[in-house]
């Protein structure tokens, strides 16, 4: 009985686990893409020649 509570318990922090480092890698690669759609903007506002 506690063996299979213990799996339980191992096996959802596993879960809780891997669902953490997901959310983690998809908020690192939407800052990413928000970083390199800043600069592209940076760069294009500086490359317009204004009179």
């Amino acid at each position: 009985m506690s063996i299979y509570s213990l799996l339980i318990t191992h096996y959802s922090l596993l879960i809780t686990h891997y669902s953490l480092l997901i959310t983690h890698y998809s908020l690192l690669i939407t800052h990413n893409s928000l970083l390199i759609t800043h600069y592209s903007l940076l760069i294009t506002y500086y490359l317009i020649p204004r009179p």
